[in-house]
């Protein structure tokens, strides 16, 4: 073993150089723009990669992630070494905001726009304002920048496939990019001002190293001084025989700027069997000398040692890893640099940091006039200055897991709250998802109502996008009422809106419009009389609503309801006069609010469609009249190149027949189709997990807010949509507006605690007593 880690040094040794200006202190040597650098004898190269939802994953999935992870390890060439970081650093507060808050456009809404912007802020910077990258850095000796390219060439591909199977998403980093990680080390006061051109550089003759190193470094025995603040580095001196997989999360947890690095040096897999096989002669020979020690002494009873006979066990199962469980020999190093404005401060986190291995029946020890060496070892440069090695399989790697949970943060997202376990800001960009199906689930009081009308207003607040919102308890109309481009359609027998269930824009439905139209008034026949519908009637509708646009097209008239009763009165078929006489009290009747043309202004950029004062007979019959509506509105918007969001609160009623379950589930495609985002609200779950086609729905939608659910449904849910017990907990007996978030393949927890004291607050809210624009009043 010995000569495994002579012949490791000697690949790696370089002349020693007394650093003669600050400069120095950064090992680079060359850099190249495609992110190679040259460190010492070597070549290195850094990749980024995303969290993944290890911390609340179910023990089979944790598993399952470990062996994955496992085998990322034992992938690694044992000719070069691997550097895995985790780095805590400040928000790069400019491009943070450019990512995150909305741009004030001059209009009524700015004011609204400021409060999200203060919000967002706030909560960004409630963690102390870090931020959490992990960094895989691959180091190799090469004769050449050419080789060196098309190592870093092959082992990217290897890293991608293999992060890509935990579901993590693994990308080079370019120089600016690799140099912006020390940058923002040692000037994190100036993150916000890095700029990085090497032409512009070359040009003027300048060293790169001149925008990123510090303005001073101070040696010390236990720390270093870099410029005006403190750094001390850390390295784990004594490992427990156990080592739970939380140890380097309990460890980067700290709210303090830091760095941790693990080491990889791999053995291969022929060195590493004479190494053990060596060991076991060893063990074995030992044995048999003390063996031979007692029968000398005529004490032939003796039992071996226990310390001899553990070594003994211990190598062969060594052996056993290597030979049947896939098991590499590795040689890591870990270490850990903190960073504090005071040394009163770096006392107090190192403290912290020794207690937490202390716990982990682990021992830190600080380096002693070794602080450069090791700092230079901790970031990610690609170089090793430390040789406190420690012989391990590739399962005791593997222990010290770099994940913890995945994070959901998109440029030009909108907010949906903090994720409950590392609180960072929640930002979900639908676009960057396969389809923008959504589906707001949760049982009465648990912050459905909340959880759309906040999406609705920060998608009025950031986009240019129309809102079509069909409002079953008058909720939405209150929030929007008195803002501009707004239409509140007030649909009610007593009201003065009408909407025309025959209106048809030009694109409507799919590639046969009027089976679509068909269809739908067979759905609406349906919740009018439920007896009403048959084979034959579907014939003679289908006919009827066919008649009826001839004539429009014909005479210039818009077709309606009492054209098609009038239709119907024509048919010589006794099933003909039962369809018109259940038809008269729409048309005819005192509930002619869908019988004959539009009264509503649809051009508007929102509009809502309220159809509280409908009554629960007549609100099925409204949803399907609205939905079909919103079908025309889309197809309108989608002419123009315009893109639609679509909400649809009580959707549980429509899967309650065959006709209009059918209707909407070709609707919901449609919308999907015309550059148009669904959203769904219900709080019978069941309803929808007993119908196939509503469960078909919600499976392949790719964006779920669960919150707080009943037992029964949690159980169905879990196991619909493959979400652990574990994960679910975050749903059970959830306070109002937490829960979990499903984002693609992402399984997240959130918490949604909105500020009370903000106008926002008083437009959104449903509580009793709370808002200022509770009960419609603007």
């Amino acid at each position: 073993m010995n000569r495994i880690i002579r012949k490791l040094k000697q690949r790696e040794k370089e002349p020693f150089h007394i650093p003669g200006k600050v400069q120095d202190i950064l090992p680079i040597r060359r850099a190249w723009e495609d992110g190679v650098f040259q460190v010492g004898k070597k070549f290195s190269r850094t990749y980024r990669f995303t969290d993944v939802n290890y911390q609340v994953a179910s023990k089979a999935d944790q598993e399952s992630m470990f062996l994955q992870y496992s085998d990322l390890l034992n992938a690694l060439d044992s000719e070069a070494t691997a550097k895995i970081t985790i780095s805590n650093h400040p928000i790069n507060r400019k491009s943070y905001e450019e990512a995150i808050l909305l741009s004030l456009c001059g209009d009524s809404l700015d004011e609204y726009r400021q409060e999200v912007n203060q919000l967002l802020m706030d909560k960004a910077m409630g963690s102390h304002g870090l931020v959490q990258e992990k960094f895989i850095t691959s180091s190799v000796v090469k004769k050449n920048i050419e080789e060196a390219r098309n190592y870093f060439s092959r082992v990217g591909t290897e890293y991608t496939t293999y992060y890509g199977r935990l579901g993590s998403r693994c990308t080079e980093l370019d120089a600016v990019e690799r140099l912006r990680i020390f940058h923002d080390f040692f000037w994190p006061e100036h993150a916000s001002s890095y700029h990085m051109d090497f032409k512009e550089m070359m040009k003027k003759g300048h060293d790169f190293r001149d925008y990123i190193c510090p303005d001073s470094v101070e040696k010390h025995s236990d720390y270093l001084r870099l410029g005006k603040r403190y750094a001390r580095v850390l390295y784990l001196k004594d490992y427990a025989s156990f080592i739970k997989d939380s140890m380097v999360t309990e460890l980067t947890n700290l709210n303090r700027q830091l760095m941790l690095s693990i080491d990889i040096c791999p053995v291969s897999t022929d060195e590493s069997m004479r190494i053990i096989e060596n060991i076991v002669m060893g063990v074995e020979k030992n044995i048999n000398d003390w063996q031979r020690r007692q029968n000398a002494n005529n004490n032939f009873s003796a039992i071996i040692p226990y310390d001899m006979e553990l070594q003994r066990k211990e190598a062969r199962e060594y052996i056993n890893d290597v030979n049947t469980r896939d098991q590499r020999m590795m040689f890591a190093v870990l270490t850990m640099v903190h960073v504090a404005d005071t040394k009163e401060e770096l006392d107090r986190d190192t403290e912290t940091i020794l207690a937490i291995a202390r716990s982990h029946m682990c021992q830190m020890a600080v380096l002693r006039y070794q602080q450069l060496d090791g700092l230079q070892t901790v970031l990610p440069f690609g170089i090793r200055k430390i040789d406190a090695f420690r012989t391990l399989t590739t399962e005791s790697v593997a222990v010290f897991m770099p994940f913890k949970v995945q994070e959901i943060m998109d440029r030009g997202g909108i907010y949906f709250g903090e994720n409950a376990i590392s609180h960072n800001l929640i930002m979900c960009n639908l676009e960057n998802l396969m389809n923008q199906s959504t589906f707001i689930l949760g049982v009465p009081g648990s912050g459905k109502s909340f959880t759309a009308k906040l999406q609705i207003f920060l998608m009025l607040l950031s986009t240019g996008d129309d809102i079509l919102i069909c409002d079953p308890e008058g909720e939405y109309a209150s929030m929007l009422r008195g803002i501009d481009n707004v239409t509140i359609a007030n649909i009610s027998a007593s009201g003065g809106d009408r909407l025309n269930a025959m209106y048809m824009e030009e694109g409507y439905g799919g590639e046969d419009p009027l089976v679509e139209k068909s269809q739908f008034i067979m759905s609406l026949l349906e919740r009018i009389d439920k007896t009403a519908v048959g084979a034959k009637q579907h014939s003679i509708i289908d006919r009827c609503v066919e008649y009826v646009y001839e004539d429009a097209k014909k005479s210039g008239h818009v077709a309606t309801l009492c054209h098609l009763r009038e239709k119907l009165l024509e048919q010589p078929n006794p099933e003909a006069q039962d369809l018109a006489l259940a038809l008269e009290l729409y048309t005819r009747g005192s509930l002619n609010i869908f019988g004959r043309e539009s009264t509503v202004d649809l051009n508007k950029r929102v509009v809502v469609f309220d159809i509280h004062g409908l009554g629960e007979q007549l609100k099925p019959a409204g949803l399907l009249v609205i939905t079909d509506t919103m079908l025309n509105r889309v197809a309108q918007n989608w002419k123009k190149g315009r893109r639609t969001h679509v909400i649809i609160d009580e959707f549980h009623v429509v899967f309650e027949n065959e006709f209009s379950a059918a209707f909407f589930n070709s609707a919901w495609r449609q919308f999907r189709k015309r550059n148009a985002y669904p959203t769904a609200i219900t709080q019978n779950v069941e309803y929808l997990l007993d119908s196939v086609q509503a469960s078909t729905m919600l499976s392949n939608s790719e964006f779920i807010v669960m919150l707080n659910q009943a037992a029964k449904d949690r159980e169905k849910l879990g196991e619909l949509l493959n979400i652990s017990d574990e994960q679910m907990s975050y749903v059970t007996n959830a306070e109002p507006g937490c829960g979990l978030i499903r984002y693609g393949g992402a399984v997240v927890p959130f918490v949604n605690r909105f500020p009370k004291n903000t106008k926002m607050y008083q437009r959104m809210t449903t509580r009793p007593g709370e808002g200022d624009f509770a009960g419609g009043q603007a």
